[in-house]
């Protein structure tokens, strides 16, 4: 019986000392992550800025994973298909998305079916276009501070323009006429930041707020003056910011990459890594900047932290303009 016994007992041990190896050996032959070609959702089209970012983003991407990224180009809705097609992939490291601002504007304004921030898990932030308030190069207003004060003094005999959909620019202005308690007369709706560059520089408009992108050319040309901008920006290096001139608006047109949010942490820190080298290319900051782009990296905690906080801000944002269909009630 004791010899039995050990017989048993030898066998078993043998058998877990195979079934150990086994499982060594079978973790050892575990493909490296990535172990084959990612796809990248850019929700809106290959000609649009996002889709620029995304297009010149790809080659130095590719290098730093080692695999191939496909660009699936998925415009709609002001971005709302795309960001929904990205949160609801596969949650394993392959499934790439080019988020952007709207993701932070849509959940408060849309009845149907959106992504939310929570939705994700982030990489990095990719780059940022501050929205930037403007006059005429002749306008007696050299500052906020004295345009916000003649506004005051007489609403009515300013004016603006406001631009179509709730973009990054449209927030900014909305959140500095709230804050600042300011109602100037809109003389106008425009379909695109160049529309109100336009109109300001044929004296239609006494001010506006656009992103950076659609100004550049009128500020080298001297017609219009910067009075500030939602976060600083080398193009525009003495214009103070708002929140500097005691008016908390923040709103960029921002863009990085996210995934959905139970992708593995291993995953999500292989691909923070290679965004950070992929930014840190002479190659990619040459291009972007030839395509009017910047490298505004922020890695994967405080670019989470930064769209958790616009979240926020703008779900009370809306609520104050009577616009938030998830929290109609003023805060």
């Amino acid at each position: 019986m004791r010899r039995r016994t050990l017989l048993s007992a030898a066998g078993a041990g043998l058998a877990g000392v195979c079934a150990t190896g086994l499982g060594i050996r079978r973790a050892s032959a575990r493909p490296a992550y990535p172990s084959h070609a990612l796809t990248l959702i850019v929700p809106f089209a290959p000609g649009t800025s996002v889709g620029i970012n995304a297009r010149l983003l790809q080659p130095p991407l590719e290098r730093a994973l080692g695999q191939s990224v496909t660009l699936e180009f998925d415009a709609g809705s002001g971005g709302l298909a795309g960001h929904l097609a990205g949160a609801s992939a596969a949650a394993d490291g392959y499934t790439l998305t080019m988020i952007s601002a709207s993701l932070t504007t849509q959940p408060w304004i849309s009845r149907v079916s959106v992504a939310r921030p929570d939705d994700f898990a982030y990489v990095g932030q990719v780059t940022s276009f501050p929205s930037v308030l403007l006059v005429r190069t002749e306008s007696p207003h050299r500052t906020l501070v004295e345009l916000v004060t003649a506004l005051r003094e007489a609403p009515e005999s300013l004016t603006t323009g406001q631009l179509v959909g709730w973009w990054p620019p449209a927030l900014a202005q909305a959140a500095l006429l709230m804050r600042a308690g300011i109602k100037p007369r809109v003389v106008s709706s425009y379909y695109s930041g160049a529309d109100l560059v336009v109109a300001l520089s044929q004296a239609q408009l006494d001010f506006a707020v656009v992103g950076l992108a659609d100004v550049r050319p009128s500020l080298n040309g001297g017609a219009l003056r910067a009075l500030a901008v939602s976060a600083h920006t080398r193009a525009l290096p003495a214009t103070p910011s708002f929140r500097e001139q005691g008016w908390d608006v923040t709103q960029a047109w921002w863009r990085g990459l996210a995934v959905p949010k139970d992708t593995p942490d291993e995953a999500v820190g292989r691909l923070s890594a290679a965004l950070r080298e992929a930014l840190d290319s002479s190659a990619l900051r040459a291009e972007f900047s030839h395509n009017g782009l910047s490298v505004d990296p922020l890695d994967g905690p405080a670019f989470r932290q930064f769209v958790l906080d616009e979240y926020q801000t703008l779900s009370a944002l809306f609520t104050s303009l009577g616009l938030n269909v998830r929290n109609p009630k003023p805060l």
